[in-house]
């Protein structure tokens, strides 16, 4: 029974079912394949029992649509041959972050066009059908494809760095496959931007505080190139160093400030460089300063390095440089 008519149809499962897994949205040609009328509909919508979202879908309650609801909306308003995409897409990946934009992000063959809708933001792909993971419902465009999306609509390379960053330090993903889809969007804004994120995770940048670091101290100062990501095991747990320079014994790790304000946090990071520091090593730990003063910060490390051997001698970045006075 669908709000006391009753179902006709030869498919497979209810109406009930079918709204039930589409988070309450179905489209007048689900309705209509199961013996619901436009007059019924239209009943029902002037009775205050279903709300219509787009042209032809409907939801079957009244108030607020949960972002579900208005998902499966969106896609059904705009055809079975659309995909999710975007940061829509990763919110149903589960991957973890801040995707403020609210509005649902679909993708369309590029020779088909739809009225504007809503909430609804439509972009079109050239050959969308082989960026597709055809075995979820709704389609949704895979992973990385999503994530590189994603990542070149940022506002600025700290948020593009931010996106992969993230996903490849959740282990979703690698930057060795993400490298590889890009070659399926030839067609992507940025894509120069996004090969030299992607090279830089590849070596281990898992941040954009270690970008900077990697970029504004490490190489833009002759500093010997560390190991990104050094695995070791402190009294039975496996840690990971940020960077670390094995010859010399010194170690760089960096701390966003999301992560470091609370005691425990502070307290592990003590612990660990504690013991780096009973087995012979020298930890050196920076923040956020390191974007504003990366000259200082490579003074420093420079410092450590060669208190430990190192034999070079580091080169200012520019005539303002603190290392060249």
């Amino acid at each position: 029974m669908f709000l006391g008519v009753e179902e006709r149809s030869e498919d497979r499962g209810s109406f009930a079912e079918l709204r039930g897994w589409q988070a309450g949205a179905f489209s007048r040609a689900q309705a209509v394949a199961h013996g619901i009328t436009d007059k019924v509909l239209l009943g029902r919508r002037r009775a205050r029992q279903l709300q219509r979202v787009h042209r032809g879908v409907y939801v079957d309650f009244t108030g607020p649509l949960p972002w579900e609801t208005r998902m499966w909306a969106a896609w059904l308003a705009c055809g079975p041959e659309a995909a999710l995409t975007g940061p829509t897409a990763l919110r149903r990946y589960g991957v973890a972050g801040n995707w403020r934009d609210e509005r649902i992000h679909v993708a369309l063959p590029h020779s088909r066009r739809v009225d504007p809708k809503s909430g609804v933001i439509v972009t079109r792909h050239r050959n969308l059908s082989s960026l597709v993971q055809a075995s979820r419902e709704p389609p949704t465009v895979r992973l990385e494809v999503a994530l590189l999306i994603t990542a070149a609509a940022g506002e600025d390379v700290s948020r593009r760095a931010a996106v992969l960053f993230d996903a490849c330090r959740q282990r979703r993903t690698t930057p060795s496959r993400l490298l590889a889809e890009l070659d399926s969007l030839p067609e992507l804004p940025g894509r120069r931007i996004l090969q030299r994120i992607l090279a830089e995770a590849d070596e281990g940048v898992q941040s954009f505080l270690e970008q900077a670091y990697l970029r504004r101290v490490e190489r833009a100062h002759g500093l010997p190139r560390a190991r990104r990501q050094v695995r070791a095991v402190d009294e039975g747990v496996v840690v990971y160093r940020d960077s670390e320079y094995p010859p010399y014994d010194v170690i760089v790790e960096l701390d966003g400030q999301a992560g470091h304000l609370d005691s425990a946090s502070r307290w592990r990071d003590m612990t660990r460089d504690n013991a780096a520091a009973t087995s012979g090593k020298l930890t050196l730990r920076f923040g956020y300063q390191l974007v504003s003063e990366p000259c200082l910060a490579a003074s420093q490390v420079a410092a450590a390095l060669q208190f430990r051997g190192w034999p070079g001698t580091p080169c200012p970045c520019s005539p303002t440089c603190s290392l060249a006075r």
